[in-house]
């Protein structure tokens, strides 16, 4: 039996290696690292929802300081396009969809009169809202009631950074070990390790090791990415990096099962993509998976990456904790043990 620190200086010897092996693995860095970052980068850019405008007619029959002033301040909102003219072409251009809201500011208008310009707000989102169909924003519609309510201002980069999380995790299980165990079996690299004293348990554990580090790694780069970009964080990290290593460790089992099954990297590549790209855009990385036909919803609501993406983005938008993602944990846990079994079943050296 080998001393303590033979043991432990071979499995340091074989995690390095591991890491230098990954790194000088182009396709597998590509698709589990830089894809990632791209898509993030990409996407962040963009900013999807600061894109939105509201456009608003404005009908000033006041023709008052106080009218005209409101009309400027207006203006100075950046969400919002104002349009200025009569009442009839403001009517005309609601009608035509040409404008969301129509405002009028009615003759002896006072700025001072708090009640009086809340109402005047509520008639307009009334008549844009609530006006009967084919109707045209007429006016008279029931006003709108304005209440205060306590919520969370998230954009679309608190959407999407869970997804990229989750979409990284399983690009580097299924890429990062695939492409990389099917090139040593190939070139008899596996072969030529274990005619030395070590250990395949010790191998494994060390890529494994690897692996999970560099996910780590990883998501702690795309958080700061998305912190750069406004992502707002309410969970904990501790909870964060439970998930993702569970997640790590789904992906990381397909992966051994893939290069296990293939003889070479021309068979191991169609059937990560096979499997990787279905749970990309179905498994709500990049868009809520609300907006699919409720059959294909119902489907993709087993895949293991949705369930991941689940998890992450209640940790990341709603602060949730271990305790509260227990559907989420048994799908994960289901996923853990099938892709093991498969793996131990398909996995073999040579």
């Amino acid at each position: 039996m080998r001393p303590f620190g033979l043991r432990l200086g071979m499995l340091w010897a074989l995690f390095v290696a591991s890491i230098l092996m990954f790194v000088r693995n182009r396709a597998a860095v590509f698709f589990s690292l830089f894809l990632p970052l791209i898509i993030m980068l990409i996407f962040g850019v963009l900013n999807f929802e600061g894109a939105t405008t509201i456009q608003l007619g404005v009908v000033d029959e006041a023709q008052n300081d106080a009218s005209r002033q409101l009309a400027d301040r207006l203006r100075g909102v950046s969400y919002l396009e104002l349009s200025s003219g009569t009442r009839d072409a403001e009517v005309a251009s609601l009608e035509a969809r040409d404008v969301d809201f129509a405002l009028v500011i009615p003759s002896g208008f006072d700025p001072q009169q708090a009640a009086v310009r809340q109402g005047l707000l509520q008639q307009a989102v009334g008549q844009a809202l609530f006006a009967p169909a084919g109707s045209g924003g007429a006016f008279g519609a029931p006003p709108v009631t304005f209440d205060s309510v306590a919520s969370r201002d998230l954009g679309y980069i608190d959407f999407l950074v869970p997804g990229i999380v989750g979409m990284t995790v399983m690009q580097l299980g299924l890429f990062g070990v695939a492409f990389g165990f099917v090139h040593l079996k190939r070139t008899g690299a596996l072969r030529r390790l274990f005619a030395t004293p070590t250990s395949p348990a010790y191998f494994l554990g060390a890529q494994v090791a690897s692996r999970l580090i560099i996910c780590l790694v990883q998501v702690a780069i795309l958080f700061g990415i998305g912190l750069w970009f406004g992502l707002q964080m309410f969970g904990d990290y501790l909870t964060l990096g439970v998930v993702v290593l569970l997640a790590a460790m789904i992906f990381l089992a397909v992966g051994f099962s893939i290069a296990g099954w293939a003889k070479n990297e021309d068979q191991a590549a169609p059937v990560a993509n096979l499997i990787s790209l279905p749970m990309m855009f179905l498994s709500g990385v990049f868009f809520p998976r609300d907006a699919m036909p409720e059959f294909l919803a119902r489907i993709t609501q087993f895949m293991p990456l949705t369930y991941v993406n689940e998890a992450l983005r209640s940790i990341v938008n709603d602060g949730a904790g271990l305790a509260s993602l227990g559907p989420q944990l048994l799908g994960m846990g289901v996923w853990a043990v099938i892709t093991f079994l498969v793996a131990v079943r398909l996995f073999s050296w040579e």
